[in-house]
């Protein structure tokens, strides 16, 4: 990781500031009693002391040291004849923040999510109006033609129509299931095997039988980290699959049609030989009670899709030369109904995979309240968030600073938070992060930010200081890093988060930064105790901007939404000593991870249903 490096001595122009200030060394020196030097863009010392003057704020650290070598450019002066060599230099924050940022493909994209949310949302809605329709259709056609002639055209009709997109779809979903069969058919290990992807439902069905034989098979050959922890994790990972839950159950019934079809044909085969003989002796009533009790009993044929299908073939074909996918999937499911107290199992030898630490059972919705507010975003809709920590807050943030048209203000309580978010959202966004604390300002002079983030007082004071004499955007057309663009009007969207710091040491600069800012915010915070209080707050902030901005219209007051969320699920490791005593004798202390839901007993699982919900 880069580090900053150690501040570096003050230029000539400075010397007698800093030798006459050593009784009080955080004194600010004030540049405008001093005579600005002569502009010359190639001096080097000259442009050292035009950026002191331009700034007005004195940071820790020169502006040279937050710069490193980056080549040289060689000029050639034809009137004068002589050539000059000028070495380039670049800003150290970015390699900074690349190397604070999270590993590459870590970070979590919302907008992806929500817009997987949304389409899931509109085809069900959209299913349910089709329903509505071709349920109102078929009655009409019913009560037209009496339930005929008119529905067998219909249905004509419509098969005509569909058989081409049916076969289409049938041809698509094929060829993504070989795609799928061969990938999974190069995997020979379970390490491999949970990295792979599959794009269809059949294969991924395939793929966890194929993982849970890969479990079960070395849980028998007793290979090193095989464990029945793992072999349990799989299957209750495959039993939770809704494709597989419902492909198991068509099977099932298909059997269960099977055999009662061949008990039934025996049964016609006994009764053509013993009804010439007893047809005497029955009576109607019996014949009638016995037709009923059959009609009762009698299953309807099945019909098996292609995930069934595809089920129903790996029971058979599937498996390696070690065993078949069946056997695997009848070995799991023995070893946990053989399982006298599976609670106890779970908590002591499975407390790293109870929900949802599972490895193979990881899949991520979005909630209603979370829903609520992506909706609002998308409206430009100001929101204050109350929710605990860990409840997915950050997804809001991140939705808002990645779907915003223009720069959003991100503002946080402190330097440590600004460092992780900027480094997270540096990588996030390629880039185009800007920096304001208290220590150092830091922009991308290459485009336009797309995140401005900073603690309350350094915004403030980077965003409305006076702008001194011109700098080096005005006398050579370039941006300085260190020097933010000022202005409120640039921002898009304001993101609070932590928002309860309103009334902590910087309370004063943030309530000005929301009142300058003209725009929709996003307030999140894990702790306020008067959540209506504050909305309505920043409800009479809001319209106050709204009213500002209409002339001669009657505009309805802006509504600013409230959502507090209780639940949460912390991923904390927890540890617990344990004592042992040594063959020497001596005691032995060791820490034990702890899931925890281990700290509860089975009883108060069970007899306490507060604690599950």
């Amino acid at each position: 990781m880069s580090f900053v490096p150690a501040p570096q001595q003050a230029n000539a122009a400075n010397a007698k500031s800093s030798t006459s200030n050593n009784a009080n060394p955080n004194a600010v020196t004030n540049s405008s009693n001093a005579n600005p030097p002569a502009l010359t863009p190639e001096g080097g010392e000259d442009n050292d002391s035009m950026f002191k003057v331009r700034t007005f704020d004195v940071f820790w650290v020169d502006k040279s040291a937050l710069m490193y070598k980056d080549g040289i450019k060689k000029t050639f002066d034809s009137k004068e004849r002589t050539s000059s060599v000028v070495i380039k230099r670049k800003s150290s924050i970015p390699i900074i923040l690349r190397d604070m940022a999270p590993p590459e493909g870590s970070i979590f994209d919302p907008a992806r999510k929500w817009e997987e949310e949304r389409e899931r949302r509109r085809i069900a809605s959209q299913a349910q109006v089709e329903a509505e329709a071709e349920a109102k259709a078929a009655a009409a056609i019913h009560k037209k033609s009496g339930g005929g002639k008119g529905k067998k055209k219909a249905e004509a009709k419509k098969s005509t129509a569909d058989s081409i997109i049916e076969r289409n779809d049938a041809d698509k979903a094929k060829k993504d299931l070989d795609r799928d069969l061969q990938k999974l058919a190069n995997v020979k290990s379970l390490k491999a095997m949970q990295e792979t992807t599959c794009e269809t439902k059949s294969g991924q069905i395939h793929r966890m039988l194929k993982m849970l034989h890969f479990a079960v098979s070395d849980k028998k050959q007793a290979t090193l980290d095989s464990s029945e922890a793992e072999i349990l994790d799989i299957l209750w990972a495959l039993e939770e699959m809704p494709v597989f839950k419902e492909a198991d159950a068509l099977i099932t019934s298909e059997k269960a049609y099977k055999k009662q079809t061949k008990e039934e044909e025996k049964e016609k085969e006994k009764d053509k030989k013993s009804s010439k003989k007893d047809s005497k002796k029955e009576s109607k009533k019996d014949k009638k009670s016995s037709k009923k009790s059959k009609d009762e009993v009698k299953v309807e044929k099945v019909v098996l899709t292609v995930e069934a299908k595809t089920l129903k073939d790996l029971y058979k074909d599937g498996g390696d030369h070690r065993g078949s996918y069946k056997d695997s999937l009848k070995y799991a499911r023995k070893l946990m109904k053989g399982k006298d107290n599976l609670i106890s199992f779970q908590l002591t030898e499975m407390s790293d995979r109870l929900p949802p630490l599972s490895r193979y059972n990881r899949t991520f919705k979005l909630e209603d309240w979370q829903c609520a507010i992506l909706a609002a975003i998308d409206n430009r809709q100001s929101a204050v968030v109350c929710a605990p920590t860990s409840s997915g807050k950050t997804l809001l943030s991140t939705y808002t600073c990645k779907i915003a048209s223009g720069t959003v203000l991100f503002v946080l309580p402190s330097e440590v938070l600004v460092w992780q978010i900027a480094a997270t959202y540096y990588q996030f966004f390629k880039g185009n992060v800007t920096i304001c604390t208290d220590q150092i300002s830091f922009q991308e002079t290459s485009g336009k930010a797309q995140v401005y983030i900073g603690t309350p007082l350094a915004l403030e004071k980077a965003l409305t200081k006076a702008r001194g004499c011109a700098g080096q955007e005005m006398t050579k057309g370039e941006k300085e890093f260190m020097v933010l663009d000022g202005g409120y009007h640039q921002f898009d969207y304001l993101v609070l988060d932590e928002v309860h710091t309103l009334n902590g040491p910087e309370g004063d600069a943030l309530q000005r930064i929301i009142k300058c800012c003209n725009c929709p915010f996003l307030a999140l915070s894990a702790t306020i105790g008067n959540a209506t209080q504050l909305q309505s707050w920043f409800q009479k902030v809001r319209n106050d901007h709204v009213e500002a901005m209409v002339i001669d219209a009657q505009e309805k007051p802006e509504e600013v939404i409230l959502k507090e969320h209780f639940a949460r699920f912390i991923n904390l490791q927890r540890l617990i000593v344990t004592e042992s005593e040594g063959k020497d004798g001596k005691k032995k202390y060791k820490l034990v991870k702890l899931h925890p839901v281990a700290a509860m007993t089975p009883e108060r699982l069970a007899n306490d249903p507060e604690l599950i919900a």
